[in-house]
């Protein structure tokens, strides 16, 4: 074995092993994909604003949105604004104090459990006129 051949292994081994999709990577990507749904929404809230001008495109637009399809698309929603919010108080804790990054993982499952019962709180409030038959 020539001494290229052991370098681009160890290269090669070192590049594979960069990403080990731990708990901050995770977070990380989370973080990106939320963020960029939410702008979709606020996108799509200006939209939705817009059509006040016209209350017949307004008033079919939001029974669109008493659709139980697009209601679990709002839980969706509510997931990634919680998630959203609450990383970014986890990476401001995890700056402002030093010591927080030694328990990253803990924080990031912390959060995303919170996530999880807070949506599922919200989600059945969204979804609750679907239930009892008021829609």
């Amino acid at each position: 074995m020539t001494a290229q051949t052991s370098a681009t292994r160890r290269s090669s081994r070192a590049r594979s092993s960069m990403y080990r999709g731990k708990a901050g990577q995770w977070a990380f990507i989370l973080h990106r994909v939320t963020g960029f749904l939410v702008f979709a929404f606020l996108l799509l809230h200006i939209v939705d604003v817009a059509t006040l001008n016209d209350p017949h495109v307004y008033n079919a637009l939001h029974q669109l949105y008493g659709n139980i399809v697009l209601r679990l698309f709002e839980v969706g929603l509510l997931f990634a604004l919680l998630y959203h919010a609450l990383n970014g108080l986890r990476v401001i804790m995890i700056d402002f104090f030093p010591g927080a990054v030694r328990n990253e993982q803990a924080l990031f499952y912390g959060l995303l459990g919170l996530t999880i019962v807070l949506t599922i709180v919200g989600g059945y409030v969204i979804v609750k006129p679907f239930f009892v038959g008021v829609h």
